[in-house]
């Protein structure tokens, strides 16, 4: 009778720790039900003292520059069938160069779509956010803070479960900034993403990222110079989130800039909070 009594106590801890929680259920690829809400806030620092040339070569900057951005996100689900969610984003950003500071400023906000195109394919959607800049020419001058211009940021989200502990993530975003000052050219990027999650227990998980972000455009200040790939970067990294609360995620992750050309070769270290009401 203990025997059994142990068997049965040990089949239940089991099953706790790995019935599917809210951090399996929801990932970024699965929409919200009707009536259901998300609250994300996500908070990014990338800093660097270096940058790489054309040829992939460090060029010390001979200061730190750090870009502090606070990225809230609201959706809501409106349909039935989880096929169609609606909400915002806004942005909040503060710069260091040196011991020079920006001010600390909304720096853009827009309505953001989410859906899921094919109905039998419920772990693929696409999000799709239009911003628009706040507080104009002050994001660029005299400090770089963010870019002065309208953003149209579409993601492609793709999700495939080996088992109840691994997971594959895929995400390819197209993120098109629209020129709004006449020296200023349109450019886009388009990052290409790869996360494989482990999961301990269902309301912990682990994970590594490889990005892949070229960006397509004409190098500013270049006469004469044909529509390409203007700069690059690949970034590599490792994070975890965990389930405080049935409801409550909090996420922490870094990575690395340890490729590019034309672009930063800094670091990134980032914390995210999401609440599912």
């Amino acid at each position: 009778m203990k025997k059994i009594f142990l068997v049965c106590l040990l089949t239940l801890v089991i099953e706790s720790l790995f019935a599917q929680s809210s951090l399996q259920q929801y990932t970024p690829s699965v929409l919200l039900s009707q009536g259901q809400m998300e609250f994300k806030l996500f908070n990014n620092l990338y800093t660097q003292t270096k940058v790489r040339d054309a040829s992939g070569t460090d060029i010390e900057l001979g200061q730190r520059q750090s870009f502090l951005n606070h990225q809230f996100r609201f959706l809501y689900g409106i349909s039935n069938n989880q096929r169609l969610n609606v909400g915002f984003e806004t942005n909040l950003t503060t710069a260091w160069y040196g011991t020079e500071s920006s001010d600390f400023m909304f720096t853009s906000i827009g309505p953001t779509l989410k859906f899921v195109p094919i109905e039998s394919k419920g772990n693929f959607s696409i999000q799709s956010t239009f911003l628009f800049p706040l507080n104009g020419d002050d994001l660029e001058n005299p400090l770089f803070v963010n870019h002065n211009r309208y953003t149209w940021w579409t993601q492609f989200f793709y999700d495939y479960s080996i088992n109840s502990r691994f997971n594959l993530f895929f995400e390819a975003d197209l993120i098109y900034r629209f020129a709004v000052e006449d020296f200023q050219n349109d450019f886009f990027r388009v990052p290409l993403n790869l996360i494989a999650s482990y999961f301990p227990t269902s309301k912990l998980t682990f994970y590594t990222n490889v990005q892949y972000a070229p960006a397509y455009g004409k190098l500013p200040g270049v006469e004469d110079i044909e529509f390409g790939r203007m700069r690059w970067f690949t970034q590599l990294g490792l994070g975890a989130k965990y389930l405080i609360l049935n409801n409550l995620e909090l996420e922490l992750s870094y990575a690395n800039f340890i490729l590019s050309k034309r672009d930063g070769a800094g670091s990134v270290y980032n914390f995210g909070i999401r609440f599912l009401r």
